[in-house]
């Protein structure tokens, strides 16, 4: 017990004095009834002053750890119950953010709460994530800017969700989706706009110059075409009918659906950006990709892990699967239509409202938006964090990174969201159904108005 800390900042030894001092009551190292040594004994242990020491076991006291009795010492209660607290997640994010290595670091400093982890769909399937909150009594959930929509009511806030505070130094963008009436019903935690990603080796055997902010879609097909051995390799594929891909089509040339005074809720748009946009869609499939290749987005990622497409429409959470690929990529900003936007998807951490454990959920959302967490992200993922300071540092990571992994700083006002279309979710399913029917040539754009 008189190890010395292997930390060398303040806070860190501060935060292994309090890790340890929990552990070893819980684990009866000091048993109940005892006394923790004395604060100077303490002090020299963990190399930190003694106001600091004097803190520590205050907070420890306040957590019912220890009983402070005066001009005697720190008495050690009987070790606390614990908390348990049900977490529904993405199974995605146990790669795309070390999700298994937060809950970890979590519960060394957290030993009274324990997540028990229960795996979410990620889209809107049968059964939903809220009917999993429902059934299974999910105290906290990780939410995407996509799934919110789920507990959401037409007229009035998500009726499931506690509102939380915003928190400080979190880009203000991703807080946009997860707000209804000024308050805050999902933490953001993690982000990624959709980007193009190139392999650099490809674009130079072809001598293809490399893609920039100048690109069109356009310039895609003609790099396309020079990169294309016509026979192993397209030059360029992504999932037509993915819903954080086609959209990107309709944003770029600023499609909006109305809704019509005289006609209720029916949709209503200009026929003619609409057109605009799902000619460049079927000039890109007919004269560049097939568009049968892929079922979805992951389908196109290993392609291109394969080497079989040298360009690709993706976000920063797949590099997390092509992180230890033996040739040069990079990234670029999304190639243009009219304006250039790109959509965002954002994930986010809420609470239920009617947890039994709010305390204790809130405790890991506010461990997991910590600076410490949010480093973390950073330095052993590709997955941008949703904390400024950590997005943006500049340090030694852990990952093989891009050259131009912080192009995000620059695309910033091209940030997009489907909502800025002026439909639900539901909606736009219902769109690209009649999509399908309007690029086969089965339906005109007047199946677009309803």
């Amino acid at each position: 017990m008189g190890s010395k800390p292997k930390r060398s900042t303040f806070r860190g030894r501060y935060e292994e004095m309090m890790i340890t001092l929990r552990n070893e009551i819980i684990t009866n190292i000091w048993e109940e009834g005892s006394y923790l040594p004395s604060e100077s004994d303490i002090a020299d242990r963990f190399q930190l002053s003694k106001n600091s020491v004097r803190k520590g076991l205050d907070l420890l006291a306040a957590e019912n750890f220890i009983e402070k009795i005066p001009r005697i010492g720190n008495r050690v209660r009987k070790s606390p119950t614990g908390t348990t607290i049900k977490l529904g997640y993405y199974p995605s994010l146990i790669k795309e953010a070390q999700f298994q290595a937060l809950i970890d670091e979590f519960h060394k400093q957290h030993p009274l709460i324990r997540i028990n982890m229960i795996p979410m769909p990620y889209y809107h399937t049968n059964p939903t994530m809220k009917d999993y909150m429902e059934s299974d009594n999910i105290d906290v959930m990780t939410i995407n800017n996509w799934n919110v929509e789920l507990f959401t009511n037409p007229d009035g806030p998500p009726d499931m969700l506690e509102p939380l505070a915003a928190k400080e130094g979190v880009y203000p963008v991703l807080n946009e989706p997860f707000t209804h009436d000024g308050k805050l019903y999902v933490q953001p935690f993690m982000f990624s706009p959709v980007v193009l990603c190139y392999n650099k080796n490809h674009f130079t055997e072809n001598k293809v110059p490399e893609p920039d902010s100048s690109w069109t879609w356009d310039t895609v097909k003609k790099a396309a075409h020079q990169l294309s051995t016509g026979r192993d390799r397209y030059g360029f594929f992504f999932h037509l009918l993915s819903d954080n891909r086609w959209p990107i089509f309709l944003l770029q040339n600023n499609v909006v659906f109305n809704r019509g005074k005289e006609k209720g809720n029916n949709l209503e748009l200009d026929r003619t950006s609409l057109k605009g946009s799902f000619q460049t869609l079927i000039d890109l499939s007919e004269e560049v990709f097939p568009p049968f290749l892929s079922e979805n987005d992951h389908d196109v990622d290993m392609l291109f892990r394969q080497q079989k497409v040298s360009m690709i429409l993706t976000s920063y959470f797949f590099l997390n699967m092509i992180e230890d690929v033996d040739f040069s990529y990079d990234i670029s900003p999304l190639p243009y239509l009219g304006t250039p936007k790109t959509l965002v998807i954002v994930i986010g951490l809420a609470i239920n409202k009617n947890s039994k454990h709010k305390q204790a959920a809130q405790t890991f959302i506010d461990f997991m938006l910590s600076h410490e967490a949010q480093l973390k992200l950073r330095q052993n993922t590709l997955s941008l964090p949703s904390l400024k300071s950590a997005a943006e540092w500049n340090g030694q990571v852990n990952v093989k990174q891009p050259e131009r992994y912080f192009i995000f700083r620059e695309t910033f006002p091209t940030f997009s969201y489907h909502t800025a279309l002026n439909v639900t979710y539901s909606e736009l399913e219902e769109i690209r159904q009649n999509m399908k029917l309007y690029l086969s040539k089965m339906e005109g754009l007047q199946v677009f108005s309803r």
